[in-house]
């Protein structure tokens, strides 16, 4: 995938950054909440055998001199901002050029051999249990997995993701499949990004707007907006609060 580094802005209004900061945080904790899941299971298993799924998304996990810091995707749509997943990079490479996610580690080995994304795992789990959740809240309790606040973020901010593309077949919805070669296909409700263009080297780049944001330890520490093109390659810009 290319990647590229300009230094032309994208411009925010203070509103928008408070609240894709606050939102931002909120998702991580929800993420970090579904992947403990991840964690215990496979402690409960001795599972060191899939030492990647332990260390898939939980901040720890990677020692305390450098942990992994988290860049979230966002799409500023017409409905509002909304996360569409997540990678995990090193913090002392967090710049906007030339870093790479952790694709080779971020993959767990299902039964049937295959793998699958761990980020765009955990997006599916927490929307299949906000789904669950709010389906059989009657008869839940008072103590569902997820707190009345954690479901409010949940439906705003994190986009529909499935396992199977049946739900949006049924509910008319466009979708987009994430299935990287040898990887399980999971299903995703395609949010439409502002379009974008840019010049490149005297050359006129058309893509999509999306809106990168850096987490860790429960705190955001850039924004990095960039503009993806049909192929999937990206041209970073900076970001410019007005």
């Amino acid at each position: 995938m290319r990647e590229e580094s300009l230094s032309r802005e994208i411009r925010y209004g203070k509103q928008d950054i408070a609240e894709l900061e606050s939102a931002s945080i909120q998702v991580h904790l929800i993420y970090q909440k579904t992947a403990e899941l991840f964690k215990r299971s496979v402690d409960s298993r001795s599972g060191r055998e899939n030492p990647v799924l332990a260390d898939a998304y939980l901040m720890n996990s990677a020692g305390s001199e450098s942990p992994p810091a988290v860049l979230q995707k966002w799409i500023q749509a017409p409905s509002g901002w909304k996360c569409i997943g997540c990678e995990l990079r090193l913090p002392d490479r967090v710049s906007h050029a030339k870093q790479k996610p952790y694709n080779d580690r971020l993959c767990l080995k299902a039964g049937n051999g295959k793998l699958v994304q761990i980020e765009m795992l955990i997006q599916a789990v927490v929307w299949s249990q906000y789904e669950k959740i709010r389906m059989f809240a009657p008869w839940l309790g008072d103590e569902p997995f997820y707190t009345a606040d954690e479901l409010e973020v949940i439906g705003q901010y994190i986009v529909p993701t499935y396992f199977s593309d049946r739900p949006l077949h049924e509910q008319g919805k466009v979708f987009k499949i994430h299935q990287p070669y040898g990887h399980i296909p999971l299903y995703q409700e395609y949010v439409d990004a502002p379009s974008c263009c840019v010049q490149v080297d005297g050359a006129l780049l058309e893509g999509r707007l999306l809106t990168g944001v850096f987490v860790s330890d429960s705190q955001t520490f850039g924004l990095n907006p960039y503009v993806k093109d049909g192929d999937g390659g990206r041209t970073y810009m900076q970001a410019f609060v007005q």
